[in-house]
């Protein structure tokens, strides 16, 4: 199987190592720059995509190229793995997906939330009707960088949350707003967004920032029968009982409450190498979904 990655910055250095910690060591680099440390090199580096010489291709550059590169794979025949969010345009995300299925190969956005076995774990229990119907969502992504250059806090951190909301309801909403704005007045882009996105039967809020001095990951959830705290920061997930409410809970922290700790972007890569024809179908709505919350 031989692979490559396009972008070897932060993201590809991360995809490289998880890559080789599953013993997939057959992979070319696509980047500008030639890394300086050691480890690296053992690796054929290249300058420009179109030299690597690749079946599966990881991409991982700044999102206004995704389109462009994914396109050019994807009508090679290669099986694309790309960083979240393919595109910013909708009506481009679904073209990808249309010349992934004319070229009968993969097309997989890396939605990395989707794959966590905390999330899994809360889709499972409202599937099953355990947890009741949803009454509302409270979600804050908060942290101190890294500022991103290429999309705004809203694409970077609040699709993540848009991710897991659609992941876990495939509900779509009546109402989206957005508030981008600028904590630090000197940034490229609104380093952070508001949210505001009312469903049928509930509300989700949004607040993301990477300009704020404390890394915060709780998203909250009410539920009919539970109230649902899930930290990803401090990895726990807490059925929670509290005096406010009457819910019938059942508490305590639940550590990787599917069994053994799998790290969601090793499922993730899984998931792209074994993707089937029906899955992709899924992936491409609940990806078509969430660009649209986006781009409203």
């Amino acid at each position: 199987m031989k692979l490559g990655i396009v972008g070897f910055g932060y993201w590809g250095k991360i995809i490289l190592r998880n890559l080789e910690s599953m013993g997939k060591v057959d992979t070319e680099i696509c980047d500008i720059t030639l890394p300086k440390e050691d480890k690296y090199k053992k690796y054929k580096f290249v300058n420009d995509y179109q030299k690597l010489d690749c079946e599966y291709v990881f991409i991982t550059t700044p999102t206004k190229t995704h389109f462009e590169i994914c396109k050019y794979f994807l009508e090679k025949n290669i099986h694309v793995f790309c960083e979240k969010p393919l595109t910013t345009s909708s009506s481009e995300a679904k073209l990808l997906y249309d010349i992934a299925f004319k070229h009968k190969v993969i097309l997989f956005t890396d939605w990395v939330f989707t794959f966590n076995s905390h999330i899994e774990t809360i889709k499972k229990d409202y599937d099953n009707g355990k947890l009741g119907k949803i009454r509302s969502i409270s979600m804050n992504r908060l942290n101190l960088g890294p500022e991103r250059f290429d999309v705004n806090a809203r694409w970077d951190l609040a699709s993540h949350d848009i991710s897991i909301i659609q992941y876990l309801f495939s509900e779509q909403p009546v109402n989206v707003r957005w508030t981008d704005y600028k904590r630090n007045n000197d940034a490229e882009q609104d380093d952070s967004s508001l949210g505001f996105i009312q469903f049928n039967d509930f509300i989700a809020t949004i607040n993301v920032s990477w300009n704020y001095r404390k890394k915060v990951r709780e998203c909250v959830f009410e539920f009919e029968k539970y109230f649902i705290v899930w930290d990803d920061y401090k990895r726990f997930l807490q059925y929670e009982d509290s005096s406010n409410v009457s819910f019938p809970i059942y508490s305590g922290n639940l550590s990787y409450p599917c069994g053994e700790y799998s790290p969601p972007l090793i499922n993730a890569i899984n998931s792209f190498f074994n993707l089937s024809n029906e899955e992709m179908i899924e992936q491409m709505k609940l990806t078509v979904d969430i660009i649209k919350i986006l781009e409203v």
